[in-house]
């Protein structure tokens, strides 16, 4: 009944927001839809500052497909469909993805086109870890995202975090040892709006 969405802007995006309908056949999908204001948060990365925006639409009906989009009130996404999940067990596939890691654009967006065209009706995407190779490279994390492309926005994604998503605190990363102390990447509550419910 609940599905959270999550997307990336320049900082002259300072309100995000998003439309949900129930997607049926016709065309006028913004005439049903409801409009939900997105929690924004500013993130400075290697690269550049920018504005990640993220909504949870709730009260969703089970067993049903749904049409969505993001923007700023004036300039939309394209929309997106998502179905949420039935209450009654029923089978169900996923795709599990591990160490994307190196030349993700490249090459690992064979990978995951080709796990879709294998499993098209797969319920969502596990990415067990090492979703890139240096946990704060803004550069990384875009291909990442750019591998994945339209999949990102209509199969629900659950990222876990392997050592790669984990940074060294250290001001000089040459000076890391094995001891060095980590932290979790700080793109990964930006990007990924995850449950809250779960171990610390």
């Amino acid at each position: 009944t609940t599905q959270a969405v999550t997307w990336r802007t320049s900082t002259d995006v300072t309100r995000g927001l998003a439309e949900i309908t129930i997607a049926d056949a016709g065309p006028k999908l913004e005439t049903n839809s409801r409009q939900v204001v997105a929690e924004t948060q500013s993130l400075t990365t290697d690269l550049n500052t920018a504005h990640f925006h993220s909504v949870k639409f709730d009260s969703l009906v089970p067993k049903t497909k749904y049409a969505y989009r993001v923007g700023d009130g004036v300039n939309w996404s394209e929309w997106f469909h998502f179905s949420t999940a039935s209450l009654e067990p029923e089978p169900f596939s996923f795709i599990y993805f591990g160490d994307a890691q190196n030349d993700v654009r490249s090459k690992w967006s064979r990978v995951i086109r080709e796990a879709y065209g294998d499993a098209p009706k797969a319920k969502f995407m596990i990415h067990a870890g090492d979703l890139i190779n240096k946990a704060e490279a803004d550069a990384e994390w875009q291909e990442w995202f750019e591998a994945g492309a339209w999949l990102n926005a209509m199969v629900p994604s659950i990222p876990v975090v392997g050592n790669h998503e984990m940074a060294k605190v250290i001001e000089n990363p040459d000076l890391a040892t094995a001891d060095t102390p980590r932290r979790i990447s700080h793109h990964w509550r930006p990007q990924f709006t995850l449950p809250e419910h779960g171990p610390p």
